[in-house]
């Protein structure tokens, strides 16, 4: 299915807008859990912004379920892999507790609310038990996405993903690890980027998920737009392409990234 985006004005705009949805779809689940997919990076930042600003509001996220689709991990010493340390300024355990969780329950607490505490991530000794978790739940409520600049990844699915992988370890190749030398300044150079990761699936993201958001922003993100409006179906060699298979998909761009003059 080919998409048709919505665009506007800039990444903040694309913020508020995904944000009263999340809010709105929280609002008519009452108060069972909800389930968001994030993602780290900058490309959500604005939405994890935005319902912050409503928590300090009042509006009531104590229901809010965090569900991490990546994580960089290592070897330990017995050779399995376990995700990187929290505290890593990398880590996307840590983005989820420092960036998203935190400054939601400050604002709050400063609103005499109950914050969310739930972050979900899947176990690289057994990646295939997060598909089962997530099932179990009854789905992805709403799955924000992102699309690598360069190589098209979504979550760390790499070019070539077959359209049937579900939550897997991976090897990071090249491109997506320069694109995150963006997001973490820290990395001066490529071998500093760990080389391997624990993703969801394409299938995760596509069978498990009720409603899907693709947000593109930026002037880097062209090529991705260029990509993602014009496929038909998922195809392997740029998987953010997968948000064309997804329930409910909606894609949201900013001028910059659609290179629509202001």
């Amino acid at each position: 299915m080919r998409l048709t985006p919505q665009i506007l004005p800039d990444r903040e705009a694309i913020g508020e807008v995904v944000a009263e949805i999340i809010l709105d779809r929280m609002s008519a689940k009452g108060d069972k859990p909800f389930l968001l997919g994030c993602p780290s990076g900058r490309t959500a930042v604005p939405v994890y912004d935005a319902l912050a600003r409503e928590a300090a509001r009042g509006r009531d996220l104590s229901n809010l379920v965090i569900v991490m689709m990546d994580d960089y991990v290592v070897p330990d010493e017995t050779g399995r892999y376990r995700v990187v340390d929290p505290d890593s300024s990398y880590s996307c355990l840590g983005f989820a507790l420092r960036d998203i969780l935190a400054p939601i329950a400050a604002a709050s607490e400063s609103s005499d609310t109950a914050a969310p505490s739930q972050v979900w991530t899947a176990d690289p000794a057994a990646p295939e038990d997060y598909d089962a978790r997530i099932s179990a739940a009854g789905g992805i409520d709403l799955f924000l996405l992102a699309s690598g600049d360069s190589d098209g990844h979504v979550a760390f699915n790499q070019p070539g993903t077959p359209r049937d992988a579900k939550t897997h370890i991976v090897t990071l190749g090249e491109a997506t690890r320069r694109d995150n030398m963006a997001t973490f300044p820290e990395f001066t150079h490529l071998d500093m980027v760990p080389g391997t990761g624990v993703t969801v699936g394409v299938d995760t993201i596509a069978w498990l998920s009720a409603e899907v958001v693709m947000i593109l922003s930026g002037e880097h993100k062209r090529e991705a737009f260029a990509r993602i409006t014009s496929a038909e179906a998922y195809e392997d060699d740029w998987p953010a392409t997968i948000v064309t298979e997804c329930r409910n998909p909606l894609l949201l761009v900013d001028r910059a990234a659609a290179a629509v003059p202001v």
